[in-house]
């Protein structure tokens, strides 16, 4: 299954995403998403609406394959977590250890990696779209608050935040605590 997900990703990205089109049209269908195929391509094709009567091209707003876009980092995961930390559905402070286990519990790269690997072998798709990693991106900048993030320090990412849960805080049944 992974292998047939690889290969579609790499489908739909392939040529500046020349599928996408054919992509938009199988979903619109009604046995699959069954929206209005305008709309499921404008996303897809790289025209996207913002707001009405502003719609511009935003090439990259779906990447499938490119960058590596379909591997399974634990820092992509942890990233989730601290999000959810930081608003209270994870509701007591946790180690950096505890959301690094988290993530190997759910994420499973081993499995991408055999699946890519051997598309690689079968020379269904190049070496170079695998990545080599221990499972964690470097740091990243260039959101939209400004902040850095780091996925093998959650704990010092969470500390930046100016709102949110602060460490020390919990979440009990009738809200936040101390």
């Amino acid at each position: 299954m992974l292998r047939a997900i690889i290969k579609a990703q790499q489908w739909l990205d392939v040529d500046n995403g020349k599928n996408r089109v054919e992509a938009a049209k199988i979903l619109s269908k009604p046995q699959y998403v069954g929206a209005d195929e305008q709309v499921i391509a404008a996303s897809m094709t790289g025209q996207f609406t913002f707001a009405a009567g502003d719609t511009r091209p935003a090439g990259d707003f779906n990447i499938f394959f490119e960058k590596y876009a379909g591997y399974p980092y634990y820092s992509d995961a942890i990233w989730y977590l601290t999000q959810m930390r930081r608003w209270g559905q994870i509701s007591k402070d946790q180690t950096d250890a505890w959301y690094a286990e988290t993530a190997r519990s759910v994420y499973r790269p081993d499995l991408y990696l055999a699946a890519a690997n051997q598309l690689v072998e079968d020379e269904v798709i190049p070496a170079n779209s695998v990545p080599q990693t221990d499972g964690y991106k470097g740091e990243q900048a260039g959101f939209i608050d400004g902040i850095s993030y780091n996925g093998k320090a959650p704990n010092a990412y969470l500390s930046k935040f100016n709102i949110g849960l602060k460490k020390g805080q919990n979440v009990s049944a009738s809200g936040v605590s101390n």
